[in-house]
């Protein structure tokens, strides 16, 4: 084989192999929910920046992205940071959360849900709240 040949076949196996660790992961898009009294003027997840949401709201507004696990596993947890009502800015609350299991087909959006008590859960879905599957219904 000439020198041309090898170039080809270095350069398609490393393609090849870039691909493969790039399919592990997904980009999918971070939204937030907000049953709090106050505002959340922002938030994160491992770094990737959300939204700001208003009292009692959200779910209508995505932000690009954030990258997960195409393949959830036991144990799998995020860091979630915010700061609640955007004209005090107070000092950052932070929690550590688990992530429920999900599959492959039901990666679209990672959600946030943010709870008076300041419980925090998240979700990885296709559904949106109010669908009679979504895990997480809106607290009275």
């Amino acid at each position: 084989m000439n020198r041309k040949s090898w170039l080809i076949i270095i350069f398609s196996i490393l393609h090849l192999s870039a691909c493969s660790r790039n399919n592990r992961t997904a980009s999918i898009e971070l939204s937030g929910l907000n049953y709090k009294e106050v505002g959340i003027a922002e938030f994160s997840v491992d770094g990737s920046n959300g939204h700001s949401i208003f009292p009692n709201g959200g779910g209508g507004a995505f932000v690009c992205c954030i990258t997960i696990q195409r393949t959830w596993h036991a144990g799998m947890k995020v860091n979630v940071r915010w700061i609640e009502d955007a004209k005090l800015l107070g000092p950052w609350k932070k929690r550590v959360v688990e992530v429920p299991k999900y599959t492959e087909h039901e990666i679209g959006i990672f959600a946030v849900h943010f709870y008076p008590d300041d419980t925090v859960k998240v979700l990885v879905t296709t559904k949106i709240i109010g669908h009679p599957d979504y895990p997480y219904p809106r607290p009275n």
